[in-house]
């Protein structure tokens, strides 16, 4: 088996870089280790609107509610409210996330990747020191996937950046344990995102209520790793859930669990190797979302690795292309928000209070760090000095 490119993983990330490296012209395999893309669901399933303008999916069978905007309530239950145009990258859509995986997956193969399932990636192929593929398992079979680059869209504990020498290991502190119920019968629900702050509700992070419909939602949490213990996320879930009359009569559809990285960027491409999404860190560390990046960093992959097939130079300093178009947009948005979410994890519940107080009324004429920064410290001049980091690199980056 011989191919231009390999992808390990058809999440969201591996299927647009497989999508437009094939569109380039490259021989490209996207291998996935369960039996069917998509599933099971691992995922708030939200998304920015911005997937609009960029074409990489098409119909709208994936999309389960268009969502308004966003509701960030504060541990005293101070809501604020801010529109879809302001709400960030989680509230465009609420998606089937098994539909939008496998249409992107669809639009792969349209463009020429060839897909097989039920094949786990075990290791890497080297020669000399160089990458030359992949080593798998397709159901109980042995086999050898020979490729000029390896892409790991292989998820947050990438095998595959740890076999190529990448440093892929989470600190509890850039760790969300995560777990969601879909569930039906809900009461009261309308267009917007829901998220909810405080150390009793879930320390280090938030719980969510993403619409689906009528009355059907994504109920979830997400807490920090290093403040949470055996069970606790779904203990905390199931005690937000028991105290929201909304759920009284509500009954799960769906249970799941996972991680999410909260992490800086690391190192994403070696001789013969990119790594890309959650593999490589590409998550906004504050709300843990992470579609809307793997979206950008595989479009910029998948078009750099082309160029790098079409003129057969898979060298780091080649590929570095990619890591340097992602540096130049998502990794600063990424690095910034990763000085908010230490910022945050310094602040008791009664700052979180005081910020949503200085918001809930604020007549936003843009969204911006530098924004936010203005109206906390308008109405409380004494957060300034737990802002004033954040401050300095909202000035320097101008966001």
């Amino acid at each position: 088996m011989k191919y231009d490119v390999v992808v390990v993983g058809s999440g969201p990330a591996g299927s647009v870089t497989a999508r437009f490296a094939a569109e380039a012209g490259a021989k490209v395999l996207i291998i996935e280790r369960r039996a069917e893309v998509g599933v099971p669901v691992l995922c708030g399933e939200g998304i920015s609107r911005k997937i609009d303008d960029w074409g990489m999916i098409e119909g709208k069978r994936w999309i389960a509610g268009k969502m308004e905007g966003a509701r960030i309530y504060s541990p005293d239950k101070t809501c604020v409210t801010l529109g879809a145009e302001m709400a960030g990258n989680e509230t465009g859509y609420v998606v089937y996330r098994d539909i939008f995986d496998q249409e992107l997956a669809r639009l792969a193969v349209k463009a020429g990747a060839e897909l097989m399932t039920n094949t786990n990636a075990v290791g890497l192929i080297k020669e000399r020191g160089k990458i030359k593929g992949i080593k798998a398992k397709h159901f109980n079979e042995d086999i050898e996937i020979r490729a000029d680059i390896v892409v790991g869209a292989d998820g947050v504990d990438s095998k595959v950046g740890k076999w190529a020498g990448i440093e892929t290991t989470l600190k509890p502190n850039d760790l969300e344990t995560c777990c969601q119920y879909t569930m039906t019968n809900i009461k009261g629900l309308d267009s917007y995102c829901e998220f909810y702050l405080g150390r009793d509700i879930a320390p280090g992070g938030y719980v969510w209520v993403f619409p689906k419909g009528k009355d059907v939602a994504n109920v979830g949490i997400g807490i920090l790793a290093s403040l949470s213990e055996a069970g606790m996320a779904k203990k905390l879930l199931d005690k937000f859930i028991e105290n929201d009359a909304r759920f009284n009569n509500a009954h799960p559809l769906r249970f799941i669990t996972g991680g999410v990285p909260v992490a800086m960027p690391i190192e994403c491409v070696r001789d013969n190797l990119i790594l890309v999404g959650d593999s490589a860190r590409q998550v906004d560390p504050i709300t843990g979302g992470g579609l809307t990046h793997c979206l950008e960093a595989g479009k910029i992959a998948g078009e750099v690795i082309g160029k790098a097939v079409k003129e057969k130079k898979f060298s780091q300093e080649f590929l570095s292309e990619y890591e340097t178009k992602v540096k130049e947009g998502i990794w600063k948005k990424i690095k910034r928000n990763y000085m908010v979410k230490e910022i945050m994890l310094d602040m008791e519940d009664k700052t979180f209070n005081m910020l949503a107080d200085s918001l809930k009324d604020y007549e936003f004429e843009e969204i911006s760090t530098l924004s936010l920064i203005t109206a906390l410290v308008t109405k409380h001049p004494t957060l300034l000095m737990k802002l004033r980091p954040l401050l300095k690199v909202a000035k320097e980056t101008k966001e």
